[in-house]
Formats: structure tokens, sequence, C-alpha cells
């Protein structure tokens, strides 16, 4: 009888147990946002969306990528998100964190943990359905849900408009080959951020490989690209544009005989919510219409 009355108590107990476990978990995810709350970001799509909601002038600091919006740029100090400065981050004494899940630093993490910095790290996008997941986890994380969804919606427009220029483009469809480097120059393959820029464009990377790989005059002749896409910077400068076409293999092309090039910031190398717009004025450089 004492074990039967015994077993009945702890079952009661039971609902109060998982009840604060739920508790628990629906604070992990919110980080009760205020006026006074310190972020700091590292990742620069991470950064862009949360200048989006809206939060922007709660950011303390971000990585050094983290250069769009302009106003960004001030407080891009932190380092690249390979190796963000430890001390950097701990000194400015942020109330949250959040960053992707690339360069995921465990010893910056657990001292922030134990400063008692929220965190928050979102799966990296590849795709833009993990952007677009990225920025609910983020939007909700912040206590900015409608301001989510507004972003969400405004993606999913321009998406479609893109969708409806890329069927309507003009045949023959582009070749195109994305280049970029200081010294020497690489070439962007398959399953990079540019591939998929170039894709939602209409133009097609003929690259055979997956990643980043060196140029090298028999990649370009398999190419045969019609048209280079590059950074901006790399078109900076008196006769940048030579730096390519004087290049044998490319010169051959007809990219090269026709001098056809054109850049996308270097900032929107990256997957981000301003992919749409950058693939859409692509478009529009590369297919010769009217925006």
């Amino acid at each position: 009888m004492k074990k039967i009355i015994a077993l009945l108590f702890f079952c009661t107990l039971l609902p109060f147990a998982h009840a604060n476990e739920n508790e628990n978990v629906s604070a992990n995810k919110s980080a009760s946002v205020s006026t006074n709350t310190r972020i700091v970001s590292s990742g620069s799509n991470i950064t862009e969306i949360i200048f989006t909601l809206g939060a922007g002038d709660q950011i303390i600091g971000a990585d050094k990528t983290s250069t769009s919006p302009p106003q960004a740029k001030s407080i891009a100090t932190l380092g690249h998100p390979s190796h963000l400065s430890i001390e950097g981050v701990i000194s400015l004494q942020p109330t949250v964190f959040i960053s992707d899940d690339k360069y995921v630093n465990p010893t910056l993490n657990y001292k922030l943990q134990r400063a008692g910095a929220k965190i928050l790290t979102v799966k990296q996008a590849t795709n833009m359905e993990e952007l677009i997941l990225q920025i609910k986890e983020i939007s909700y994380f912040l206590d900015r849900p409608q301001q989510g969804k507004a972003l969400i919606q405004k993606l999913n427009t321009e998406l479609d408009e893109l969708a409806d220029l890329k069927n309507k483009r003009p045949k023959p469809y582009q070749t195109g080959i994305f280049l970029y480097g200081k010294d020497s120059l690489v070439i962007a393959g398959k399953h990079t951020a540019v591939d998929f820029i170039m894709d939602m464009t209409g133009v097609i990377n003929p690259a055979s490989f997956d990643g980043n790989k060196p140029m090298t005059p028999e990649s370009i002749v398999i190419i045969n690209p019609d048209i280079i896409i590059t950074v901006d910077k790399a078109l900076s400068g008196n006769n940048a544009e030579e730096r390519f076409f004087s290049i044998p293999a490319i010169s051959v092309t007809p990219a090269g005989k026709n001098k056809r090039i054109t850049a996308i910031p270097i900032s929107h190398t990256n997957l981000g919510i301003n992919t749409p717009k950058t693939a859409k004025k692509l478009f529009h450089e590369i297919y010769g219409t009217n925006e």
C-alpha cells in the first residue's frame, strides 16, 4: 500500500517537472531583448539580418566581413569569423552573441555564457530556404517576429520576380566564369554562393568541380565563358579590366574577344538578404534587358 501511495505521489510531480523543463527551453530561445541589449554578431549575412530587423542600433561589435549596410562598417572590428578576437568580444560586454555554425568557437561561447550572455548559433545558409530559416530564428530570438515575417515576405516577392525573369531570358543562354583573387586568380565552381547566384541569374556555370580552384589555362578553355564575373574591388583602378583580358587563355574566349566583364559587390558574394537584388542586377547586365 505504501508503495502504491509513493508511486501516485511521484506521478503527480511529473507534470510540474515537465512544465519547468518547457519553461527553461522557451527561455533559452529568446534573448529577452530590451533597450539595454548589447549585441555582437559574426557573419556578414547575420549582421545584415539584424540591421534589417531594426535592431542594428543595438549591435556593439561585429566581425570584419560585416560591411553591409554601410553603418555596420564602424563596428566591424573583431577580426574574421574564423578567428574572432575572444578578448575583443569579451571586452565589449555583450548580452547577446549571434553567429552561424560555420566557425563555432567553443572557448568564446563558454566564456560568454559564463558572463551571462545569451547565445544563438544558427545553421549556415547554403540556399534561400536556409536563409529564411535564419531570419525566423533570429527575429524570434530578438523578439521581432513581425519584422521577420515582413522581411521573409519581401524576399519571397523578389525571388518570384527573379524566377519570372529567368524563365523569360533571351537565348542563347550565357555561360559565365567567376574569377577573383589578389595575386593569383581563383575560379568559383559548383556548390558555392556565387554559383548559386549565377544559377538564380540564369547564367550557366560550366565548372565541373565543387568549391573553389586556382585558375589554369586549361580550365578557362574548357569553360569558354561568354562573360567574366568578378568582385567590384577587382575592377577598381586604371586598366583593371586588362588584368583579365591580357591573360592569353581568356583573350581567345568569347568573353575576351568581346571584352565582356562585370562585377558584384564583394560583400554580396556570400548568401544573404541582398542575394536576390544582386542576382537581378546581374541578370540585367548580362542579358541586356531593362530594369
